[in-house]
């Protein structure tokens, strides 16, 4: 038995442990270990507030979409309110988050300056300035990303699909209602009736919303450089 299997870990263990001791005590490592895991902690918390927003969100539109086809008489406003209450939540969840991503920089920060020297087993690395950037931040949080970038993520990956959702059933329930014959105002007006309320200026307000929507998407265009990304084709197989 060799003096590494004795001591109950292997050389690559001892070499991954060398490296974390060059850079920090032994006792520090204990605190940043804990560290991480209250982190970790914390991010899976918003994560998971997140999602029951989500939940919340699909829903809803569940129930407006099946409201609006189970009854003839059921309001052409149904899926402007949709609408309005969808973009509650996206605010909502946008808010949760930007907390979610104060958690998970930080995590992601300990795991490429903690795991990967220890993996890499005592390769020199550049460490930059992230011990004087996660002090900072201990001391003042602060978000990592502006309300307006945190609702484009949230619209680019679940809100968009919901806001189509509407967009095609108010538009179905339109067609359904509108008259074969007749003028264009006419059709119209038969087609989008909503009682007191105009049909052009409701067609303005959808348009005028969706428009907006689609401004949000444009500036909040491609995924931060921290994000998980597509699996590059060059990189070989998972190894399992």
């Amino acid at each position: 038995m060799n003096s590494a299997d004795e001591a109950g870990s292997s050389p690559d263990e001892s070499a991954g442990e060398s490296a974390l001791l060059q850079r920090f005590p032994a006792s520090n490592l204990q605190v940043l270990a804990h560290f991480y895991r209250g982190e970790l902690s914390r991010a899976n918390v918003w994560r998971q507030r997140m999602d029951a927003t989500t939940h919340w969100a699909v829903l809803s539109t569940m129930a407006v979409v099946s409201l609006a086809y189970s009854s003839k008489d059921a309001s052409i406003l149904l899926m402007p309110f949709c609408c309005m209450l969808l973009y509650l939540l996206l605010h909502i969840e946008a808010r949760r988050y930007r907390y979610f991503d104060v958690w998970r920089m930080r995590v992601r920060m300990l795991e490429v300056h903690l795991m990967v020297p220890a993996l890499l087993q005592g390769e020199k690395l550049v460490e930059g300035n992230w011990r004087e950037m996660l002090c900072n931040d201990l001391l003042a949080p602060n978000y990592k990303m502006s309300r307006m970038e945190a609702l484009g993520r949230r619209l680019q990956r679940t809100y968009i699909w919901l806001f189509l959702i509407v967009l095609g059933t108010w538009l179905m329930l339109a067609w359904e209602r509108a008259p074969s014959h007749g003028t264009f105002e006419e059709i119209l007006k038969q087609a989008f009736e909503a009682g007191s309320i105009p049909p052009g200026y409701l067609l303005i307000a959808m348009s005028l919303f969706y428009l907006y929507l689609l401004v949000v998407l444009l500036a909040t265009g491609p995924k931060r450089a921290t994000e998980i990304r597509r699996k590059d084709p060059k990189l070989p197989n998972w190894p399992i």
